[in-house]
């Protein structure tokens, strides 16, 4: 796991910016905030390579100088030194993070690190998500004139249930993974397979886990990796952090998207698995920085550049975890059948449905409940009920382009409503799709009522989006998938 650095790195300053947040802005007119934001963005600027720290210091302080009222010229001298004194430590700071190398090394010194008079290269990453395991085998091509790799393609397959499901059987767990393994056997040709390097992450399901559980089920898929032919050591097996993750998963996306190179025009990633959801994004405005938590922007050096990225994950916010909370919320009455079956009647599920959901090692019976009105409002609430105010939601989210992978298309698809040729769809799109679907009679299936509500407020009222918000949807870019494997693959690679 890379390493993480906080924007704001000392208590020092830490105090001042709290008080020239609290204080300070309230002396400057509008106009002026507006030169400072500018201003910032362009100080923040300099870590993808374009503006030095000194220009930086400088442009902010000129700015600073700069008014055309005679409430900005008047601004007393204290307020200027404590500005000045802020830009300073700012600067320094800033500097002194982004000579720490994230999790992300150039791309150029990625591809160098093999020799060139290989051709191909394979790298194998197990996903081991909370409702299935998948296995990707990513074929990179060498260039042998500049040494270096090029994506070729990908294998991918899953396996059902999750291995969170194998708690009490974890010998269970390393069979369905060496089943997978097997499959890429038949991919990495067998004289590449002693230099392959194989790594499983484990995600929300195992996150939730007790330890002891998880640990065992790790133990045992570490001791099949060690049995198989291919490149492993001690670091091949682990928990995959809920930052890195989201991390990972917004690198595949803007690396498909060739996006890389520019914060302010790569796209953000809302990925929403099954235990957890997370959000990652490169921030550009001020407003950003000084509102988010401090932990949720850490530094990361990605394609020669240091680049600020927004990223947390959420977890117990992915779809099942929200699915069983809901219905937890919408029942008035569940109680235990036996000792691995729970019963729910939910105002959710529509009134004819009965079923049989199985998650985390038990069994719940749904039913819907006929004595009260079932629909998309009803459901909704509920979702907003659980959600709280539990969400960041910075402003800047409404500004950027939004790609939303994994349930987000899954359940979209579900409905209906994605535009073949675009893939783009707005929030409001989706809540009225969600509302049609709600009010059906007949079912197409039982949980999607449930879950579109749970997604429509997860957008609307977690994340604070517009009903006119775009949104991009995917789930492959050039026949590959969106998901956080391929940006692990490249830090096996470093």
């Amino acid at each position: 796991m890379g390493f993480q650095f906080s924007f704001v790195v000392s208590v020092a300053f830490d105090r001042i910016f709290m008080t020239v947040d609290i204080k300070e802005r309230a002396h400057l007119s509008p106009s002026s905030l507006q030169k400072l934001k500018f201003s910032t963005s362009i100080c923040f600027s300099f870590r993808i390579g374009k503006v030095s720290i000194s220009d930086c210091r400088t442009t902010l302080i000129s700015y600073m100088k700069l008014g055309s009222s005679t409430e900005e010229k008047d601004m007393d001298s204290q307020h200027k030194i404590k500005w000045t004194l802020y830009i300073s430590l700012a600067s320094m700071f800033i500097f002194v993070s982004v000579t720490e190398v994230g999790p992300f090394s150039s791309m150029k010194r990625l591809y160098s690190s093999y020799e060139t008079d290989t051709h191909h290269k394979y790298v194998i990453v197990f996903d081991g998500g909370s409702t299935g395991t998948r296995i990707h085998v990513f074929t990179f091509v060498n260039n042998s004139s500049s040494g270096r790799l090029a994506l070729e393609n990908e294998y991918f397959e899953e396996v059902k249930p999750g291995l969170s499901n194998y708690a009490n059987k974890p010998q269970n767990a390393a069979n369905s993974v060496l089943h997978l393994l097997d499959k890429a056997k038949a991919v990495v040709p067998p004289n590449s397979w002693v230099e392959t390097p194989v790594a499983l992450r484990a995600t929300a399901g195992l996150r939730l886990l007790p330890s002891a559980l998880s640990e065992s089920i790790l133990d045992a898929i570490s001791k099949a990796f060690q049995s198989s032919p291919f490149l492993t050591d001690e670091e091949s097996v682990a928990v995959l952090d809920g930052e890195d993750e989201g991390l990972y998963a917004w690198y595949t996306l803007n690396f498909l998207l060739g996006k890389l190179n520019e914060a302010s025009h790569s796209a953000l990633s809302l990925d929403l698995g099954g235990g957890s959801t997370q959000v990652t994004f490169t921030p550009v405005e001020l407003d950003t920085f000084i509102r988010s938590p401090k932990e949720y922007i850490v530094l990361r050096r990605i394609q020669n550049k240091t680049m600020p990225v927004y990223t947390h994950s959420y977890l117990g916010l992915g779809l099942m975890s929200a699915r069983l909370a809901m219905l937890h919320l919408s029942s008035d009455n569940s109680g235990s059948l036996k000792k691995d079956e729970t019963k729910f009647k939910s105002s959710c599920i529509h009134p004819h449905v009965k079923h049989s959901w199985k998650h985390d090692m038990k069994e719940y019976i749904i039913k819907g409940r006929k004595d009260e009105k079932y629909g998309f409002k009803e459901c909704y609430d509920k979702a907003v009920q659980f959600l709280g105010d539990n969400v960041d939601k910075p402003e800047e989210f409404r500004r950027r382009e939004i790609y939303a992978l994994s349930y987000y298309f899954d359940r979209s698809r579900d409905l209906g409503i994605i535009d073949q040729e675009t893939g783009r769809i707005t929030v409001g799109d989706f809540m009225k799709a969600c509302k049609r679907e709600c009010s059906e009679k007949k079912v197409k299936e039982p949980f999607l009522c449930l879950d579109c509500s749970y997604i429509s407020a997860l957008l609307h009222h977690g994340l604070g989006l517009h009903e006119r918000k775009e949104i991009q949807l995917a789930k492959r870019i050039d026949g590959i998938e969106t998901s956080w494997g391929l940006g692990a693959a490249f830090n096996m690679l470093r």
